[in-house]
């Protein structure tokens, strides 16, 4: 008898959301049950929803192959949301293969906000279509519209796209010489939304998302090493440095060097592969560092060599 004619499934994926650092025995469990589900599953919303979430799973895990699979599941039922992924796919050519004209239907058809601002970068560069800054400009502007309330609103601060739109029209508004004398305020709200978003469900491309937001922020006001939590190593330009920060009453130090043109970050006896790649893994008391940040001292930057 199959376990999960037992345990229901909807369950078990509750109790996986429930977890902050899961396991591979955990991982296993909620695989499982999400497959058992699509297959056995009597409503199409059911298969829609669980088809997604193990897309989103093998996503999250960089197996781009299986996320595909299982985005073409939904897809096939009609579900906007495993067409904007798709698009995704192909945007980026993380299977293997870029092709833009897919991604350019995909993002058109879906109808949904991030299809729209991934139609706007279309625009922008000229990617399938004629490059056009002005259509950018008005669907970046159009989707703000929609997002800018919440930006302050508890109801939608982990789901809300406010940091990837507000984020697009600072960056064009800065490549187009513009004043952005405002605009720092709505970076900062981005960069807030981030680390709530990050630490409700941690996903490498929030991680990518901070480091273009503080980049950014950066190039409008300079930097001067001042830290406000660890994600500033993603501005960190030092070639050694010791970072220096407390959970609890035990004090945690990274080592940052370079070595062989590669930022190497050294903490509790792991090595990373620059800030990104240990804003994504590190761990403190067994959880994702990232999902326990209020918790943390404001790290104290001892720069040895520039």
């Amino acid at each position: 008898m199959n376990q999960f004619e037992t345990y229901d499934p909807f369950e078990e994926m509750h109790e996986y959301y429930r977890l902050d650092n899961p396991t591979e025995a955990e991982q296993f469990r909620f695989v499982e049950a999400m497959e058992y589900a699509i297959n056995n599953s009597v409503y199409e919303n059911d298969i829609i929803a669980c088809s997604y979430n193990l897309a989103m799973y093998y996503r999250n895990i960089k197996d781009f192959r299986l996320e595909k699979k299982y985005l073409e599941i939904g897809n096939d039922l009609g579900s906007p949301f495993s067409m904007e992924q798709l698009g995704v796919i192909w945007y980026y050519g993380l299977c293997g293969e870029q092709d833009y004209e897919k991604a350019y239907h995909c993002f058109h058809d879906c109808g949904t906000r991030r299809g729209k601002y991934m139609l706007a970068d279309m625009y922008h560069d000229g990617r399938y279509v004629e490059k056009d800054i002005s259509k950018c400009q008005e669907i970046l502007d159009e989707l703000f519209i929609g997002v800018e309330s919440e930006r302050t609103d508890p109801r939608f601060i982990e789901s809300t796209l406010f940091p990837e739109i507000a984020l697009r029209l600072v960056k064009l508004r800065i490549e187009k010489k513009e004043d952005t004398v405002n605009d720092l305020t709505m970076l900062m709200d981005a960069r807030d939304i981030i680390v709530l978003r990050q630490k409700s469900r941690p996903f490498w491309g929030n991680i990518q998302v901070m480091e273009d937001i503080l980049k950014t922020m950066v190039l409008m006001v300079g930097s001067d090493h001042y830290f406000v939590d660890l994600y500033d190593l993603l501005t960190l330009t030092a070639n050694k440095a010791t970072v220096s920060f407390k959970y609890g009453s035990e004090e945690l130090n990274i080592e940052v060097f370079t070595s062989e043109a590669e930022t190497i970050y050294q903490y509790d006896g792991r090595w990373f592969h620059g800030a990104v790649d240990f804003l994504e893994k590190a761990c403190v008391g067994g959880k994702r560092i990232t999902t326990v940040i209020d918790e943390l001292s404001a790290p104290v930057v001892l720069v040895l060599s520039e």
